[in-house]
Formats: structure tokens, sequence, C-alpha cells
């Protein structure tokens, strides 16, 4: 029993310094999510922020952080069902913005959402930070964990989301920018420190703050038709 107990006490211990000291690409980690980002979004066309067909009639502003614990249940009640019965039928078109809950404009998490939309998959990037936010946590929110989850995504080319985001965190770089006017729409649309969401169509535009849950982002859609 005493060898045992030594045994599992040394296997901690080198499992420890093994997380510690991590070369760059070694990955340690099991992304969650990896095969339910690519049923929700599988098939449904994204074009950088863009997820849904150019020509659907509603149109849909998402702020939110995908790396705040306070927007993540918001996300994941809203989103899936959202996709799969609005935007694969081409009703409903979703634009993403990043929205910080400490109105840090450029968040590490940020950037790899952009440089994963430089490829079309900024959804997919999106939903695996939020449903990784506890092994964010744990591990540490830095650029080799946002590697491992872009390495989860099947038909992204690692190499190239390495060089944009790297060339991203330059602060006077094209996507520094973006993301600071994504920013700054959300201050002038007055979009309050929660999950919230900007719905227009041929019928007008609706405003929804404070995290609105799904059958209220479904009566506006209705609305705004």
């Amino acid at each position: 029993m005493i060898l045992l107990l030594a045994i599992a006490g040394g296997a901690l211990l080198i499992g420890i310094i093994g997380l510690a000291t991590r070369e760059p690409d070694v990955e340690y980690v099991d992304v969650s999510g990896v095969s339910d980002a690519q049923r929700i979004f599988g098939g449904v066309r994204q074009l950088g922020d863009r997820l849904g067909d150019d020509g659907a009639p509603v149109q849909i502003q998402y702020f939110t952080d995908v790396q705040s614990a306070g927007f993540r249940d918001q996300f994941l009640e809203v989103i899936p069902s959202l996709v799969n019965n609005r935007v694969r039928s081409g009703e409903v078109k979703l634009l993403l913005r990043n929205r910080s809950l400490t109105r840090n404009a450029t968040q590490l998490s940020f950037y790899g959402v952009e440089a994963a939309a430089e490829q079309n998959y900024g959804w997919n990037f999106g939903y695996l930070m939020v449903v990784n936010q506890e092994l964010a946590k744990a591990q540490g929110l830095d650029r080799q964990f946002l590697v491992d989850l872009a390495k989860s995504i099947e038909g992204l080319e690692l190499a190239a989301w390495k060089a944009a985001y790297d060339a991203g965190l330059d602060p006077d770089s094209e996507m520094t920018r973006s993301l600071e006017e994504q920013d700054t729409v959300a201050i002038n649309l007055d979009i309050r420190a929660a999950p919230a969401m900007v719905v227009a169509g041929p019928g007008g535009t609706e405003v929804l703050q404070d995290s609105p849950d799904l059958a209220t982002v479904q009566r506006a859609i209705d609305s705004v038709r």
C-alpha cells in the first residue's frame, strides 16, 4: 500500500511538472465541445464575423464576451438553438461582436476569435472558448491555450491562425482596430455590460439588453420580419 501511494504521488508530481514546463504546441489538455461545435455550425455559411446567408431578412448583431463566465449561460442557451432553427433555414444571419465585461476591447480570446474568423471559423472558436472557460481558468488563458482551441477545429489551418493571431496582437494592427471599433459600436448603442443583441429587419430594429433569453430573441425576430 505504501509503495502504491508513493508511485501515485510520484506520477502526480511528474504531471504537475509537465504542465508547468510544457513546450509550445504540445497538447496536454482535452478540449471539450469539439463535436458539438461541428454539429452546431457545420454546414452553415460563415464569412468573417457573419454566420448565415448574406441575404437573410433578419440580421442580429450579437455582443458577447466569450471568456467571461457572466456571458456563458446566455450564449449556450440561445446560440445553438438559434443557429439550428433560424440561421440554418436562411431566415437570420448573426454578426459576432466582441464585447468585454471589463470594457477591455482587446482581450486575448478576442484575438483568437478574430484570427479564426479570417478562415471563417470565428463562431466555432468562440463556442469552444465559452465551453472551456473553466479549463482556461485552471490552466491559464494564454497563447498556448488558444492554440489548443484552434488546433481542435477541423479544417482550420493552424499555421495561418497563429500568424494572424500574433500579427493581430500589435497595438497598431488592423485586428486591434477592428476590436476597438466593435467596442465603439457597443458604446454608441449604449450596450450594457451583459450579453446583448441588436435585431434588425424590414419591420424595424429592437435592442435586447441584459442577457435576453431565447423566447425574447424569437419574439424580436418575428417582430422585425
